[in-house]
């Protein structure tokens, strides 16, 4: 019984063995495919069209300190982190919101260039799939989701 099973093994490897000599081409060649994918995937929705275009910065609409743009991927991440979060496990997202609303427009242009371009989906996106904000009782309240949706919508930033 034992030596049958091992048989039937032995021939089982050596037909896989014979499958791979035979299409080495192929399996490598589906194999680089991939990685090449792998490699380039962020720059194909921005190939496709299916990101928009970094929003520009705009005469009078307020400074942007070094200090801010030295932050900014660490504050997109925290505004990815907070938005994409369960509403329930994760905490700061009325925090997260609230400082949104203090920045002005050129420094929201900034955010929104960084975490369109990080997470390939636009500020707007992201605020509009949240629910609520976890400010104020149960965390069920809407007023910053909205005002920052307002906010958004009125620089055009879509």
């Amino acid at each position: 019984m034992a030596a049958s099973t091992a048989a039937a093994l032995l021939s089982a490897t050596s037909g896989a063995t014979d499958f791979l000599q035979k299409n080495v081409r192929w399996i490598g060649l589906a194999l680089f495919a991939l990685a090449l994918w792998w490699l380039f995937r962020p720059y194909f929705s921005r190939l496709f069209g299916l990101i928009p275009e970094d929003a520009k910065l705009l005469a009078g609409g307020g400074d942007v300190t070094a200090q801010f743009y030295e932050q900014r991927k660490n504050v997109a991440r925290r505004l990815h982190d907070s938005l994409t979060g369960n509403a329930l496990l994760s905490e700061g997202r009325c925090e997260a919101l609230y400082d949104a609303l203090q920045w002005n427009a050129n420094e929201l242009r900034l955010i929104h260039n960084t975490y369109k371009n990080a997470y390939g989906e636009t500020l707007l996106d992201a605020a509009s799939a949240t629910y609520t904000d976890d400010c104020g009782w149960f965390g069920l309240n809407e007023g910053l989701n909205s005002a920052l949706m307002e906010k958004l919508n009125a620089l055009q930033l879509t």
